[in-house]
Parts: structure tokens; sequence; C-alpha cells
């Protein structure tokens, strides 16, 4: 009996022991850290460019082949920086020049006890803006860099594709927009390899990625697709919030002369730049505004000889026009009152899924313009023919106008979601019907 109990006391600590060493398996460590960079600045063009180095892995060729890759990236687009802004230099004049930017950057997406991943963003702005992300996971047990067909075969790979595009085709039934073309689909697929989208998230589940303007128009931003069994699940990311504020004001009340100014200032974006570029226009157009009410004060100050003059205003400041579950809406205006009155708007609408501006080219397909404009003839004459308004429905007058919307911020997604193409005062009509406005079926 004593005998049996010692044997069997053994058996048990043998068991532990083996049990212990088993989930004391050493895993590896990776490491991420800036390695070569290059910032360049000016009035119209920035580059902002930060390699990864990764370190801690098993296999250090495939360690130093990575690394190099990374940093031949960022010689790839420091070439073609120069390149364009050599373009711009020879074609623009100081002000004329349009304004652009480069930027290269990393960061650590998730770690669970069996992988380590992070990413590698190029981003280029230009008007409209472009994100190219590549994944990288890390296998904590082999110290190797995890390739796709570890996780996937071509025969899953197959499945999973069909598993998306259902997810793509329930989730425009609900409101989304991505493209069911199943070509332009399977391009986008085939290249997920190669490209590095994809990875496996935090859960051990493998996620497929798509960047903007892959599947969806650019709005939507990247889409991302968690492979959970045989589902796949559109990976829907905390919504941004917005702040826009009340900066500088500046006013003035004069027996014949007012100036009324509040400077906006809009927080929270995702794209910081865009975020400085905004708040430094509004600044700027204030200052503007500012300048001429002076320059008007002075002016009549000299010529009236303390008669009664002209009378006159200025003022600029903000509206909130819409703040729905995925976008805020707002427009910046400046008036001018002397006898008669001016008004320009400009409007901003950012995506709260993205925490970006949403672009023109984000909203209007290419050609999408000769369908805007006849919506907008259509109505005008139809209006001047029934309720008596003075709409200019000339072609060369409302063409000009066309032209000039997406630079000029002449348009925005209201509450509903919907394409609405705004004017100023004069532009396509006589000053009594004020700022038309025309929402795009």
């Amino acid at each position: 009996m004593k005998k049996n109990l010692i044997i069997g006391l053994l058996i048990l600590v043998l068991t532990f022991t083996f049990a212990a060493a088993v989930s004391a398996e050493e895993l590896y460590n990776f490491e991420l850290k800036d390695g070569a960079s290059i910032t360049e600045e000016s009035d119209y063009w920035y580059l902002k460019l930060i390699t990864p180095q990764i370190s801690g892995m098993s296999d250090e060729e495939q360690q130093k082949k990575l690394n190099d890759y990374f940093e031949s990236f960022i010689d790839y687009v420091s070439s073609e920086y120069e390149e364009d802004k050599e373009y711009f230099e020879e074609n623009y004049e100081g002000e004329d020049s349009p304004l652009f930017g480069y930027e290269y950057f990393y960061g650590k997406v998730c770690e669970s006890n069996d992988y380590f991943v992070f990413k590698t963003t190029l981003f280029y702005a230009a008007g409209s803006s472009m994100a190219v992300n590549e994944y990288w996971t890390l296998d904590k047990h082999t110290g190797k860099l995890t390739e796709l067909s570890d996780i996937a075969d071509r025969e899953r790979l197959t499945e999973i594709r069909g598993m998306i595009f259902d997810a793509m085709k329930q989730e425009n039934e609900t409101g989304g927009s991505f493209w069911l073309d199943e070509e332009n689909f399977d391009i986008a697929f085939s290249y997920i390899e190669e490209y590095h989208h994809w990875y496996v998230n935090e859960n051990g589940n493998l996620v497929i990625t798509f960047d903007k303007y892959e599947i969806a128009p650019g709005a939507s931003g990247e889409s991302r697709f968690e492979i959970a069994d045989n589902k796949a699940v559109l990976i829907k990311e905390e919504k941004y919030s917005f702040d826009l504020y009340a900066g500088d004001t500046v006013e003035i009340n004069e027996s014949n002369w007012f100036l009324k100014i509040t400077i906006p200032v809009v927080g929270g974006m995702a794209d910081k730049e865009t975020e400085l570029a905004m708040n430094t226009h509004f600044e700027e157009m204030a200052n503007g505004i500012i300048e001429e009410f002076e320059t008007a004060v002075a002016t009549t100050e000299e010529n009236m000889n303390g008669e009664d003059g002209p009378h006159f205003g200025y003022q600029y400041g903000y509206e909130i026009l819409a703040d729905t579950e995925d976008y805020f809406t707002f427009k910046t205006v400046a008036f001018f009152s002397a006898g008669s009155s001016m008004t320009s708007s400009e409007f901003w609408t950012l995506n709260k899924n993205t925490g970006n501006l949403v672009q023109w080219e984000d909203v209007v397909p290419e050609g999408g313009m000769e369908k805007i404009y006849g919506q907008i003839k259509n109505e005008m004459t139809a209006a001047n023919k029934t309720n008596g308004s003075m709409y200019f429905t000339d072609d060369e007058t409302l063409t000009f106008a066309l032209v000039n919307v997406p630079a000029y911020h002449h348009w925005y997604l209201n509450k509903d979601g919907k394409l609405v193409i705004a004017f100023d005062k004069y532009e396509v009509a006589v000053g009594a019907m004020g700022t038309p406005e025309f929402v795009i079926e």
C-alpha cells in the first residue's frame, strides 16, 4: 500500500513538472523603433518619412531583408516627391503652386500570446488624400514573419473571398456603399498577399484589408473584414468626435460701419495635416476680411472730410449644418453689406468613420458632373417657368459656376447623407434668389 502511494505521488510530481516545462515555452519578444527618417517642409509641400526597424526575430536574414525593404521604400517615396516638386516649381509660381505632401510611418496594430502585428502606412495628400497600408504578422513561437499560406490555403481563400463579398452585399442593404463589381473585387482580392493586406488579430482570426478606393468610395476609407469561423464581419471602428468652436473674435461697431469676426477652429480629426490646413485657411480668410474692412474705413475717412459717409459692414463666422451618425458638416460664411449685400460660403464635411475631410472625389465619380449639370439646369428651367424664379440658365454661366464647385467648397453632405451643390449670391441667379442650393438625387 505504502509502495503504491509513493509511486502515485511520483507520477503526479512528474506530470506537474512536464506541464510546467511545456507552459514555460520561451516566446520571442519583438521590438519596433525608428529607423531612417527624412523631413522637409515648405509653404506648399512637405515630406515626413519615418521607417520602422524590427528586432528580436529568430531569422536574422529575414529580419534584415524586412528592414532593408522599409528603408528602400522611403528612398522610392523621396524620389517621387522630388519629381513632383520639380514639376510644380517649373510650371507654377508662388501662391499658384498646388499643395501636396507625402508621409510614411508605422504603428503597432495588436499583440496576442501568439502574434505581434504592426503596419506601415504611405499617406499622400494633394487636394484629396490616399493611404496605402501594409501589415506584418510575426509569430512569437517561431520568431519569424508569418506568411498568408501559413494561415489559409488556396481553397480556404476561395471560401473567404465569397464570405467577404456576401458581407459587402449585406452591408449595402443597410446603407453601405461598397462597389459590388465582382471583376473589380477579384482584382483587389488577388493582391492581398502581395500587398500585405492581411494580419492575424488579437482573437487569433484572419483579417483581410482593402485600401481606400479599392472596393468602395474614398469616404469609406480602409475596409477590414475579420474572418470569424465561416463568416466575414466588417470591422467598424469607433466613431470620431469632432470639435468646432470659436477661436479669436473681433468686433467693431461704429455709427457708419461694423466688423464682426469669429474664427472657427476644428479639432479631433485623424489627419492632423488637413486639420492644420483647414484652421490656417479659416484664419487667413478672416485676416483678409479684416484688412479689407480697415482699407474701406481708411478710404472713407480720407474722402468724406467729416461728412456722413456710406454705411457698410463685414462679417465672418460659421454654422453647423448636420451632425449625423456618419458625418459632421459645417459652413463658413463671409458677409458684406453696403446698401446691397454679398454672401459667400464654404462647406466642410467630415467623416466620423475615418476622421478625415470628405473630398469631392470620394463622393462624385469621374464623369458625374455631367449628370449634376443636367439635373440642376432642369430644375432651374422648371422653376423659372412655374414660380417666377430668375436663374441664369445659359450654358456658359452654369458651366463656369459648376467648374468652381469642388475648389470653392461649394458642396456638402446633408443630414440625409445626400450631396448638395451650393452657389453664392449672384453666381447663378439674380440677388433676390439669395444663395441657391440643389440636392442631387
